[in-house]
């Protein structure tokens, strides 16, 4: 049976760092090898610093998957499309690699990345490195709890991964979309928490949802809910952090799924209609600068394919 990489579902961490790549020309067949290895590099650190929670997401861009894996291809894996909607735009930067290592000690974190990175450093160019981290027990540099309604245990696998009645070959793998968002973090500040609360949809302290009679129809809560009006979950897990400098910060956005259009029709829903209106409001003080796509296979998938 296949096994999926375990940052996929993993519980929250501390710290994480987020790499994109982009591969060398001629170097598949060790790009193949080394994804391979990683998973077991990673597990044999986890098993080492067992409280440190390590865990990580190897994942390759729709535009080099051919490249490195022709014999087959996941279905309607497709490019992350630049979205625009009057001013909103969600731009798209096409990336070979992602890899994203998580943990509850910055020093395995560190001891992970280098050691990964000196494997993957003569075949791939490091384009982006961001460091993430968790803040104020689950919130967003906003201040309010990004995810207050989480799926969990088997229903987060559920939604997250192929199970192999869809694609056997790609059973346990995931449909992976990354954007980061800037946080205008001034503008934002200067609203009184009841503005706040009210772009949001939820009370800052405890991140419930307002009442429906003060819940405004285009907050954040009801335009980027990830559950219906029945209960039932959209097939979306998200392993969001903040990230953040002096001069830029925001939120690394990362959407794993079992369905290769969740992730964009959930985006259509916030930018709302053609006309530029009915929109996310939480989008006035939010810009995506970054964007793409791309198939977290399963450890099977990774090391059958690394002798390739």
């Amino acid at each position: 049976m296949a096994r999926e990489q375990v940052g996929v579902c993993a519980e929250p961490n501390l710290h994480g760092l987020l790499l994109l790549m982009n591969a060398l020309d001629g170097h598949e067949s060790a790009v193949r090898h080394v994804l391979g290895s990683i998973p077991g590099l990673i597990h044999k650190l986890a098993e080492q610093f067992s409280e440190a929670n390590l865990n990580a997401i190897v994942a390759i861009g729709s535009g080099y998957w051919h490249s490195l894996y022709p014999h087959a291809r996941p279905a309607d894996f497709q490019p992350f499309s630049p979205l625009s909607v009057d001013d909103l735009a969600m731009p798209a930067i096409p990336y070979d690699v992602l890899l994203k290592i998580r943990a509850d000690r910055y020093d395995v974190l560190h001891l992970a990345i280098q050691q990964c990175y000196q494997l993957l450093m003569p075949h791939l160019e490091l384009v982006e490195q961001t460091h993430c981290f968790r803040f104020m027990d689950g919130r967003d540099l906003t201040g309010f709890i990004d995810q207050p309604l989480p799926p969990r245990g088997r229903k987060k696998r559920e939604l997250a991964l192929i199970n192999e009645n869809q694609q056997p070959e790609f059973a346990q793998g995931s449909y992976l979309f990354y954007q980061r968002y800037r946080l205008d973090l001034n503008r934002w500040q200067q609203l009184t928490q009841a503005q706040q609360e009210a772009i949001i949809g939820q009370r800052k302290l405890d991140g419930q949802q307002l009442p429906t009679a003060q819940l405004h129809e285009h907050s954040h809560a009801v335009k980027a809910a990830v559950m219906d009006a029945f209960g039932q979950y959209y097939p979306l897990v998200f392993q969001n952090m903040p990230y953040g400098q002096l001069k830029s910060q925001g939120l690394v956005i990362l959407a794993c799924s079992a369905d290769p259009s969740a992730y964009l029709a959930w985006l259509s829903r916030r930018l709302g209609d053609a006309a530029g209106q009915n929109y996310d409001l939480l989008l006035d003080y939010v810009q995506a600068d970054s964007g793409a796509a791309f198939f977290a296979p399963s450890v099977s998938f990774l090391e059958d394919c690394a002798a390739l």
